[in-house]
């Protein structure tokens, strides 16, 4: 009975090992997928933008597991190294990065060594604590001998948890907030290494989009992949994809463009529109807004007009989640009780 248990685990490694073989040797880029590749000879910070489900995790999935491994592929044009990497994957938690990141890197839980790193060159997988079949970090053997570390780390545990290391390049996948996304460059100054990015914009204009959209230099760049550009869907179902999202969110979700509605709706720096504390003079012409919100906030805002500089100032903001009518009409008391009501409607006062 043992000698046939063994056996059958030395078939099921075989079968992974050639499984995880295929995986890397199959991938075939997309043309935006092959460009987002070849920036990275060129550039230090680049993003995949893109819309969900359009193959942005499996094209830098494909990528970390060569760089790790060492076995670039022929059509290869890209960034590589011909010697052992440390890599960072960052992942919005442990929980997404064990579903999403790891899982094609490594494989699921159940069949480790199947995903885009060759299961013969994976030595050791470390796991994470805390949260089921998650990995930590991940030892790889590279072709060029040597070992390759990957260290998987997610936003939520805060950007001390990304300060002090030294790697040769980092994966951010989904949208990093600025701090760790500032972090996870600096992480790679002292190796001359690089940063590759993977995320849907539905933060809308943040910091981290303004800086690929807005800022591009000579060593940051990026592409768009859009529904469209996915040559794994047909048009039907490219059809049927559109029409399942609302329609607020549909441009983010299949074309990578910023959400509206959601972050800054203005490519604007604060240093220029932020100023010091200025005395509001009582004849200023005062006006507040408010949006109602459960699930997403209630906000308002507090404006006033200094006719003379034709210059507004917003002095006052507020923003909850689930809060009652009593609690937003006390806040909004104390910061406007003198501003009269405008009714939107027609014969309402």
């Amino acid at each position: 009975m043992n000698a046939v248990l063994k056996q059958l685990d030395a078939d099921l490694a075989e079968i992974a090992r050639r499984a995880s073989i295929r995986a890397l040797s199959r991938y075939k880029p997309y043309p935006k997928q092959a460009e987002f590749h070849a920036l990275g000879a060129t550039t230090r910070e680049r993003a995949l933008i893109a819309g969900n489900q359009v193959g942005k995790t499996l094209c830098a999935a494909a990528e970390a597991a060569m760089h790790a491994s060492g076995q670039y592929p022929d059509w290869w044009q890209g960034r590589r190294w011909n010697m052992p990497t440390a890599g960072w994957v960052g992942s919005v938690t442990m929980e997404v990065s064990r579903d999403a990141a790891q899982r094609l890197l490594l494989g699921p839980a159940d069949a480790r060594g199947t995903g885009m790193i060759p299961g013969e060159s994976i030595i050791d997988i470390a796991k994470f604590p805390n949260v089921k079949d998650t990995a930590a970090l991940v030892k790889v053997r590279h072709a060029a001998g040597g070992v390759s570390v990957i260290a998987f780390k997610s936003y939520d545990a805060g950007r001390e948890k990304f300060q002090g290391g030294t790697v040769n390049w980092v994966w951010a996948d989904e949208e990093a907030p600025e701090d760790i996304y500032s972090e996870l460059l600096t992480r790679t100054n002292a190796t001359n290494g690089m940063l590759m990015a993977t995320f849907t914009p539905m933060y809308g204009m943040s910091n981290v989009v303004r800086k690929y959209l807005m800022e591009p230099t000579a060593s940051r760049a990026y592409v768009t992949m859009t529904l469209d550009d996915a040559e794994h869907y047909t048009p039907e179902q490219r059809a049927q994809i559109i029409a399942s999202y609302p329609e607020h969110e549909r441009d983010a979700r299949t074309k990578g463009i910023p959400q509206f509605g959601s972050g800054r709706v203005f490519p604007v720096q604060e240093s220029q529109i932020v100023v010091d504390a200025v005395a509001l003079k009582p004849e200023w012409p005062r006006i507040a807004g408010i949006d109602f919100g459960w699930d997403h906030p209630t906000a308002g805002a507090w404006l006033a007009w200094d006719r003379d500089n034709d210059c507004v100032y917003v002095y006052a903001d507020y923003s909850l989640r689930e809060g009652t009518p009593l609690i937003h009409a006390s806040a909004f008391r104390r910061n406007g009780a003198t501003i009269p009501v405008a009714w939107p409607h027609d014969g309402l006062k």
